[in-house]
């Protein structure tokens, strides 16, 4: 049988017990605003682009290596003979699109290139196309890290 003093008891332990609950509750919500805030801050900071071009200036052997360069990063394309900056305001003229971060005309052993590239999400996306005939085909993605 129940007495008043174990019901007191009961009704004690059971409202610790939901001060503790409700307490929890609301640190983890912070925490997880908290976190949210500090995956966007991170993400913002993967995806900032900085000095996005493509070099041949550097060799491998006796061949000059073609690289996509941007934030301190370069990622190579392969072997050329020259390549040449493309300015943006011939952009359009070489029917590479206006949101192209860098692009360049390459002289290769095999044909003349144009390679352009494009900030698609947390990626660079790399686009390879003859000279002659200014169509484009996806060549390369390289993650934002």
């Amino acid at each position: 049988m129940l007495t008043r003093q174990k019901i007191k008891g009961h009704i004690i332990m059971l409202s610790f017990f939901s001060i503790f609950s409700v307490t929890s509750c609301q640190n983890d919500a912070s925490t997880k605003e908290e976190s949210s805030t500090e995956n966007k801050e991170v993400t913002a900071q993967k995806t900032t682009l900085k000095n996005v071009h493509f070099d041949c200036s550097m060799f491998m052997g006796n061949d000059k290596m073609l690289y996509l360069k941007h934030n301190n990063s370069a990622n190579g394309l392969g072997p050329v003979l020259s390549c040449n900056q493309i300015e943006v305001k011939d952009f359009t003229n070489q029917n590479i699109p206006a949101a192209a971060l860098a692009a360049c005309k390459v002289e290769s052993a095999q044909e003349n290139v144009i390679y352009y590239t494009i900030q698609e999400g947390d990626a660079l996306v790399i686009y390879k196309g003859l000279a002659s005939s200014k169509t484009f085909s996806q060549h390369l993605i390289i993650p934002l890290i």
